[in-house]
Formats: structure tokens, C-alpha cells, sequence
């Protein structure tokens, strides 16, 4: 069953109410930072695959970059309800993505989408990766090692080049992939990782780098 079904995406019970809105954390990223300092560089087209977020096109917007929003995973939760099938590579991820015809990406911020993934899904997702990618292109990902995650991503929010807001978007959980980095690089072909950080809440941050 993917992990884009409905099950276990309502709202959560807690003592007699149900719970909708959760506080945002703030919490320092190492690879943002590592990636803010790449950016500055030069100019460079960016693939954000989670919400729009005002915010985060003003502050990419310093750097002169061309951003493309695709809200990766609000596409594919709305498919019809028994359409998930088996993917067909990145075919199947191509029809889900407005892009102009041969643009091509420097970095793609796939945020915590790879956690929303079943293996198999972020195996045939990397194909399309590398499709939309220059070699030597960046991709900024968070993987969770909690037990559980939230039953929808996160949107996150750029605070500064070193902190990202993230905003739970619902009370209710689902069981965390909890992807080994060696998974990560074994998945997405065509990628390896140029750094990484354990994070003190839990979460591994990566930047990879198409090959």
C-alpha cells in the first residue's frame, strides 16, 4: 500500500478533543546552511517539492535564484482513491509534475518527502531525479528516525541561512520508514551523499549530489 492512502490521516484524539494545530519548532540545519553557502555562489534554478511558502521564495529570491514550486506530495495524495498501481518508473512521477520541457534543476529541496515514500517509490523517484537534474546538482533532504512521523510532511519555513521553521500540518501519525543512510544511497542511483548530519530532534539532513 503507498503512503500517500488515507488511512491514519485524520486528526488525532487527545483527552476528549481533537487535536489540529501543533506549535512550529524551530530547530538549526547544518545542510541549510551548507547549501545557503552553494547558492550564494551564483545563480542557480531550484526545485522546491514541498508547499508554497512566501517566505521561502523572499529569501531564495536574495540569491537570484529561479525557483519552480511542485507540491510533490499534495499531487499524488490526490489521486483517486485505488489509483495507486505499481510505478512504472519516472513516468509515473513525470505526470504528477508541471515543469517546463527540458528545464533542469541545481538543487531540488525535497524537504521530508523521502519519508512519505515506500522504498520501491523513492527507488523509481530518483530516476526522475536525475531526469530533472544537472550533474553536480544538489538535493537537500531530511530523513526522520522516529518511530513515527506525522501522517502529512511538514511545511517548512526558512527562517534564516541556519534555521527552519516546521509546522505540523496535522495531530495524527504514521509509522517512520526510518531510512538507514546507506538505504538513502542505495535507492537514489545516480546520487551520493556530499554531506550529512545527525541532528540532536532526530533528523538526518542531506545534501546529495547528482553524479
Amino acid at each position: 500500500m503507498s503512503w500517500f492512502s488515507s488511512r491514519g490521516s485524520g486528526p488525532r484524539k487527545e483527552q476528549g478533543r481533537v487535536q489540529t494545530e501543533v506549535e512550529p519548532d524551530v530547530h538549526r540545519s547544518l545542510a541549510l546552511a551548507a547549501l545557503c553557502e552553494e547558492i550564494r555562489r551564483r545563480k542557480l534554478q531550484v526545485l522546491d517539492l514541498g508547499s508554497a511558502v512566501g517566505s521561502n521564495v523572499e529569501f531564495l529570491s536574495q540569491y537570484g535564484c529561479k525557483l519552480f514550486i511542485e507540491d510533490l506530495y499534495a499531487a499524488l495524495a490526490s489521486r483517486p482513491p485505488g489509483s495507486d498501481g505499481e510505478l512504472a518508473g519516472p513516468s509515473f512521477f513525470a505526470e504528477f509534475l508541471s515543469l517546463p520541457e527540458d528545464t533542469r534543476f541545481d538543487v531540488v529541496l525535497a524537504w521530508d518527502l523521502f519519508d512519505y515514500l515506500q522504498r520501491k517509490e523513492l527507488a523509481a523517484f530518483s530516476e526522475q531525479l536525475r531526469k530533472l537534474t544537472n550533474s553536480g546538482a544538489l538535493v537537500f533532504a531530511l530523513v526522520s528516525y522516529h518511530k513515527t512521523i506525522p501522517a502529512q510532511p511538514y511545511r517548512f519555513r526558512i527562517k534564516d541561512e541556519q534555521h527552519l521553521i516546521y509546522e505540523r500540518r496535522t495531530g495524527a501519525d504514521r509509522p517512520s520508514p526510518r531510512l538507514a543512510p546507506a538505504e538513502v544511497t542505495g535507492l537514489l542511483k545516480g546520487f551520493r551523499v556530499d554531506r550529512s548530519f545527525l541532528l540532536k530532534h532526530g533528523i538526518q539532513e542531506y545534501l546529495l549530489v547528482r553524479e
